[in-house]
């Protein structure tokens, strides 16, 4: 993505890995979370499949791993002319787990205004370790996302760009926002902060179902 999550499937996975071979067993299962989350995983592979459907696709393949599975997956990249519309990785060895995949809606500018990205572990696949739906705002020089998991959380602000002659870098992540959210003097009172993320809608909605 351009600026977006660009390579977050491989951060989330090598934080997964690391935590995934320093824990004894797996996460105690949540049946719901476990439901909720394969379910958003599904419909976003859904919606690629629809949005390439009778298209003039471009597909691009590469290998790639981690350290002791060098080439644990493939990554097809899905192109409409100049666009990235997903990034997905399926495992080499077990061809139909999908590993990871990224989607991503564009606006009539060809700005990314929408993307959805669903993560799972190369070991415990009974549900993505990371979901995200990421909702993206242009105004004023300033590019904003705000990030939600596939249960309804925050869990990722981000802003940058120049405002007024002044450069803008913010980015919160899960803590912060729920430390910031109700602080009557903090970061969310801002005028830059309010510049960023005003207009943005505070919870995922409909958005839960990728579209």
């Amino acid at each position: 993505m351009k600026y977006i999550n660009t390579r977050v499937i491989t951060f989330i996975i090598i934080l997964a890995i690391q935590f995934s071979t320093a824990a004894a067993e797996p996460l105690k299962q949540d049946n719901v979370h476990i439901r909720t989350w394969n379910q958003f995983a599904n419909n976003i592979l859904k919606l690629h499949k629809s949005l390439i459907a009778d298209k003039p696709v471009r597909i691009t393949s590469k290998p790639g791993g981690y350290a002791g599975r060098k080439e644990f997956y493939i990554e097809k990249q899905f192109f409409l002319g100049n666009n990235l519309i997903s990034i997905i990785q399926w495992e080499k060895q077990n061809p139909e787990n999908m590993h990871a995949i990224e989607l991503f809606i564009y606006d009539d500018k060809n700005r990314v205004i929408r993307d959805f990205t669903a993560a799972y572990l190369p070991d415990y696949r009974n549900a993505p370790i990371q979901t995200l739906i990421s909702l993206h705002q242009y105004r004023n020089g300033l590019h904003a996302f705000r990030s939600f998991d596939a249960s309804g959380y925050r869990v990722i602000e981000r802003c940058s760009g120049s405002q007024k002659g002044e450069q803008i870098d913010l980015m919160l992540d899960e803590d912060e926002i729920a430390e910031a959210i109700g602080d009557d003097s903090g970061v969310m009172t801002t005028e830059n902060y309010r510049s960023c993320f005003n207009g943005l809608p505070e919870e995922a909605g409909e958005y839960l179902t990728p579209q």
